[in-house]
């Protein structure tokens, strides 16, 4: 294909966004389809914020990675590359094997940072194992290997422990990946296991030693206790002070503040949590904001997970993290922009100027179906440090009907 037919299918594309209203979307393909991967990954990753991190968030990264097994030499350069980078690629779910588009966001993404810097994937766990991405299998492009049993296939994912569904599963899982995974042991943790496999596995791949997989589920809530203690807080604020909690769910009513985990019978399953007048609520579970013991108990012993409103008004909108994103989160990231910019309690943030619009999304067009897993085994990784010189265009155009047509919900 010419770059001239290529200019006319992306035109048509562009177009169709904006007929259906897909704004930052359409301005993201248009401004950015003929330029290289590598060149636009250089420009993504370029972001000066204008304030420090916040001590608290700092501390919470710091214990994510603690979670997650990192030695100190390697978690003090981590810790620093975020607190001068501040850019999260915030795409993915929590998963253990990813999915050809979320691969190929990887590599887009990643192509930019170079050691000393490090690419950090801050994948969100407050989804169930039922969701599309399959965060309970090992994906393959002829089928996968399921790690659960069916009782939590609507289970939360977030704070989720090892069954022993998955250590049998281990026979089925060819040897070349095999010998990639981590102990698994029943009763621990989930999702450590299933974040160090997508960092085996793809720092494999493209030959880096500086990817790091975290769940920015947990570094949220882990801020969120240091932080509610704190009375002049800004979350403190919106939980436990009348005024700025009316203001904050006028803008986002019936918006989930928390995901949690109820058991229905022997089965598991996902919860939202919304406001209600003096408490968090969901269906079987509610919250008294009675009390900060209260919650901060709640965020310290029970699988109650933060939901998007709060991961990226502690990330992106307090903290100044550039945040990655799919072409969902390049519509709504600005839109919760937008909402907050108005609340008279966030004027003191100039939030207005955190770039929100920050598009990584793409499929290889020879290979439709590239499963990191699939080419472990194939072994045909080589072929990536080819691709660097691809215009943006050619990655956007196989998803073409995704873009048009794909669900524009949150995560």
């Amino acid at each position: 294909m010419t770059i001239e037919e290529l200019k006319i299918q992306i035109s048509d594309i562009v177009k169709t966004l904006k007929r259906e209203k897909k704004q930052h979307l359409a301005e993201c393909i248009e401004k950015n389809w003929n330029k290289t991967a590598a060149a636009y990954s250089k420009e993504l990753n370029s972001w000066e914020p204008s304030r420090p991190m916040e001590k608290e968030l700092h501390s919470s990264f710091e214990k994510e990675l603690e979670r997650l097994g990192i030695i100190d030499s390697l978690k003090i350069k981590i810790l620093h590359s975020l607190q001068k980078k501040r850019v999260l690629q915030t795409a993915p779910h929590l998963v253990a094997t990813e999915s050809p588009r979320m691969f190929c966001i990887n590599w887009l993404g990643s192509l930019g940072v170079k050691i000393p810097d490090f690419y950090v994937i801050a994948m969100f766990s407050g989804i169930p194992f039922s969701n599309n991405s399959h965060p309970g299998r090992i994906n393959r492009k002829d089928g996968s290997i399921n790690l659960f049993p069916s009782n939590i296939q609507d289970g939360l994912v977030f704070r989720s422990t090892i069954q022993n569904k998955l250590i049998e599963s281990r026979k089925k899982i060819p040897a070349q990946i095999n010998k990639l995974l981590p102990r698994a042991v029943a009763g621990e943790s989930y999702t450590k296991w299933a974040l160090l496999v997508c960092q085996k596995i793809e720092s494999e791949i493209l030959k880096k030693e500086n990817l790091v997989f975290i769940d920015i589920n947990e570094v949220v809530s882990n801020y969120l206790i240091r932080v509610l203690r704190n009375t002049n807080h800004i979350f403190h604020k919106i939980f436990f002070d009348l005024k700025t909690r009316c203001e904050f769910m006028e803008t986002f009513r019936d918006e989930s503040i928390f995901n949690c985990a109820v058991m229905n019978g022997k089965y598991e399953k996902m919860e939202n949590m919304i406001f209600s007048v003096n408490s968090l609520k969901s269906k079987h579970k509610e919250i008294l904001l009675a009390d900060p013991k209260i919650l901060i108990s709640e965020l310290e012993n029970t699988r109650i997970c933060p939901g998007l409103i709060l991961s990226f008004m502690a990330i992106a909108f307090l903290n100044e993290f550039k945040c990655f994103g799919s072409f969902a989160q390049v519509e709504y990231l600005p839109l919760y922009q937008e909402k907050l910019a108005k609340l008279k309690f966030m004027k003191e943030f100039d939030i207005k100027k955190i770039p929100t619009a920050n598009l990584t999304t793409g499929i290889f067009p020879d290979a439709v179906n590239f499963y990191p897993v699939d080419i472990i085994i194939d072994t045909g990784n080589d072929k990536l440090k080819q691709k660097e010189k691809i215009l943006l265009g050619e990655l956007w155009l196989p998803m073409k009907d995704k873009l048009i047509n794909g669900r524009q919900n949150k995560k």
